[in-house]
């Protein structure tokens, strides 16, 4: 990538095709790829017990999210390893809703000069998202498809902050995986957006194909 490191930040609620859209563009880009979901697979934490133990995420809910803190942690670790050994591509996926948990991010980024690109993957039709959902029913087992249940998306929409209200200068596409269009809402460093135009075109999302977390 021309200038220095860059940092992919995807961010979106479940379902909205943040794994998907992750994995085009680490096909096309190449770099290294850390996903929430492997981190959870490989911390023990399975998404489908936590749905059971917390009845829905409305009993018991801060024992799920000090897990789901410690996998953001592991994730930053990661990052940080690879930009520490030079790295010059990361792609991170993970729903990344809370402000706080991108603040992370975006220090790692200052600390090692990389440049962070956010891409917010959005999913606006319900139908829609319910349809992926239901999908997802029966394969909660593969690590992407283990956000099945209503209460996970739920939960995660209650704790949302809106990604252009963090005022930070920093290069953000929209990537609606309905109507398969990226549109840059703010635009800093040019030298990366045509390369990520690029990978975005590369294949849509379709409706009725298997969504990634």
């Amino acid at each position: 990538m021309p200038g220095g490191a860059t940092v992919v930040l995807m961010c979106g609620l479940p379902v909205s095709g943040k794994t998907t859209t992750a994995g085009r563009l680490h096909a096309m880009l190449g770099g290294t790829l850390i996903r929430s979901c492997d981190v959870y697979q490989r911390l023990g934490i399975c998404l489908p017990d936590w749905v059971a133990k917390t009845r829905g995420f409305t009993e018991d809910v801060a024992a799920y999210e000090h897990v789901r803190d410690h996998a953001y942690e592991e994730m930053a670790r990661l990052l940080e390893g690879s930009l520490a050994a030079g790295e010059t591509l990361a792609i991170l996926d993970a729903v990344h809703c809370e402000r706080a948990k991108r603040a992370v991010v975006f220090n790692l980024c200052r600390r090692y000069a990389a440049a962070p690109v956010l891409v917010w993957c959005r999913c606006d039709d319900l139908a829609e998202t319910e349809r992926r959902l239901a999908a997802r029913r029966g394969r909660e087992a593969e690590p992407e498809r283990e956000a099945s249940d209503v209460s996970v998306y739920r939960h995660i929409a209650s704790l949302w902050d809106d990604p252009l209200k963090d005022n930070l200068p920093i290069d953000i596409v929209v990537h609606d995986t309905c109507a398969e269009t990226a549109r840059w809402v703010r635009q800093v460093k040019s030298d990366r957006i045509d390369l990520i135009d690029a990978a975005l075109a590369g294949g849509g999302i379709a409706r009725g194909c298997g969504i990634g977390r």
